[in-house]
């Protein structure tokens, strides 16, 4: 298929998805999950996230078919296809981390709050440590990176990470956001 047949058929995609992700929020506004059990709604609740995260995919598979657009630089990375899936499967640990933490609430009574700070506290050391492209050459990263150098740069980080952690481990839920 050629490029303007293919760029037709993701437009009309995105389309249907950002009309679903509207139709689904209509419903959740609406009130009429209220009544449906928790797994229902967190089952609503990851089809819908999935929904706008696939609209942003293809609206980024238009606009930059083989860049990632995550650094400056203009030249084509070819990392595109790549941090689109990312795209998805970050969006499924995220789920997955969610529904620990409703788990963790439900049956051990540790907070909600606590459990998802750990989380971006584990992945923000994790991708600190680990250092994988589209976290080390984001231009975000790239700019502190240019200000401080990489090793300051990596020890931001892990005490940002390491703030998340104690963050999560010490006081109350309610205290994090004050």
């Amino acid at each position: 298929m050629n490029s303007a047949v293919t760029s037709k058929y993701r437009v009309g995609g995105i389309l249907l998805l950002v009309l679903a992700g509207f139709a689904g929020s209509r419903f959740i506004d609406t009130g009429h999950m209220q009544a449906w059990p928790f797994w229902a709604r967190f089952l609503f609740g990851a089809a819908l996230l999935f929904v706008v995260v696939g609209a942003v995919v293809l609206f980024h598979s238009i606009l930059s078919p083989e860049h990632s657009d995550l650094s400056l630089a203009t030249l084509d990375d070819h990392r595109g296809p790549t941090l689109r899936r990312g795209l998805l499967i970050a969006t499924a640990l995220f789920l997955v981390l969610a529904a620990l933490a409703r788990a963790l609430a439900a049956y051990a009574g540790i907070s909600e709050d606590r459990t998802l700070v750990a989380g971006f506290g584990l992945a923000l050391g994790w991708c600190t440590l680990r250092k994988p492209w589209w976290f080390w050459d984001h231009w975000k990263a790239g700019f502190v990176r240019g200000l401080i150098g990489d090793q300051a740069t990596t020890i931001v980080y892990l005490v940002f990470a390491a703030l998340l952690l104690y963050a999560a481990l010490s006081g109350h839920s309610s205290e994090m956001v004050r």
